[in-house]
């Protein structure tokens, strides 16, 4: 059991006593049998209480009342929820933006309660920033990219993947003009992948005055971008532009297409991210790393991509 306990890094063992076991395994050749280690993982798991083991999904930004609006954050939880009940665990939602509530605080919270590790969501509403936590703790997984510290584990859409399979979509239905209206702060989250690949893949060689990437986007800016570079289909990174639309007549209004596809918004055609993929795989993320007794921020930090899927107007 102490040279078990050894191989797997936990603190029960004294560190001269686990360096000296570990040479001796190097020594001999040892290496770990995969189903083996599995399970003694599964064993050691239904030894314990008959209550699961609790996760923790944090939501660094947004109060329940605007999670319970946004069918993409409902859908990304559930996700979440359901596979951590599939490997045996339970996920329990906590709120940053909640009043009175800190980093350091919620850390001393989930340490008390015996919370391991926690998924961390998004942080909506900008590119960089820096999240409080007492990291060194807990196994961490963190939703989306940015330039957010410290660099963790992170999950993500492929968002490059998204806008190459849009625009080929549209240009096997023979569009050309195909514009591009978002704001720059979730693109530049994303590491510019979605102007990028906008760039690399669209079917004009040069789309000279289809990319409008805006710091404020804003009803007017929209419009007169519209009159001017007068795409005949425009992408936006979520529904922003949906109600902005409705201004200009049926002639002149181009088709819509989403890189955020809604089912609350079927009308649409775009990709659909599929949320619950994601939180499923932030939740695979963070179950490894504990079975791994991994604490702390990586040496070497894991992005794993998920894929949407193009939702055509046959959907609507």
């Amino acid at each position: 059991m102490t040279v078990s306990r050894a191989l797997r890094g936990e603190k029960h063992v004294g560190v001269e006593l686990r360096e000296k076991i570990v040479r001796t395994a190097e020594k001999l050749g040892y290496r770990p049998d995969p189903d083996i280690a599995k399970l003694m993982t599964h064993m050691r798991r239904t030894r314990r209480a008959a209550a699961p083991r609790t996760l923790a999904f944090i939501w660094a930004e947004r109060d329940a009342e605007e999670i319970a609006r946004s069918a993409w954050s409902q859908q990304l939880v559930l996700g979440a929820h359901r596979q951590a009940q599939k490997l045996g665990f339970q996920l329990e939602e906590f709120h940053l933006a909640a009043r009175g509530m800190t980093g350091r605080r919620l850390s001393s919270i989930l340490e008390a309660r015996g919370i391991p590790g926690f998924i961390l969501s998004p942080l909506i509403s900008r590119s960089r920033g820096h999240v409080s936590m007492a990291w060194e703790k807990f196994s961490s997984v963190v939703i989306g990219l940015g330039y957010a510290r410290p660099q963790l584990h992170r999950v993500h859409h492929h968002h490059f993947l998204g806008m190459m399979t849009a625009l080929r979509m549209l240009k096997k239905q023979g569009r050309r003009r195909i514009g591009f209206y978002c704001g720059s702060t979730i693109n530049e989250r994303m590491f510019r992948a979605w102007s990028a690949s906008f760039l690399a893949h669209h079917p004009l060689a040069k789309p000279d005055g289809l990319l409008a990437l805006r710091k404020s986007p804003s009803r007017a800016d929209f419009l007169t971008w519209i009159r001017s570079a007068k795409p005949d289909v425009v992408i936006d990174g979520g529904h922003v532009v949906k109600d902005w639309l409705e201004a200009l007549p049926k002639a002149k209004k181009p088709l819509h297409v989403t890189l955020a596809w809604r089912s609350d918004h079927p009308e649409v055609a775009g990709i659909d991210q599929q949320a619950d993929v994601l939180g499923a795989a932030a939740v695979d993320l963070l179950v490894t790393q504990y079975q791994q007794n991994e604490r702390g921020i990586p040496a070497a930090p894991k992005i794993v991509m998920t894929e949407g899927v193009w939702r055509d107007f046959k959907h609507l």
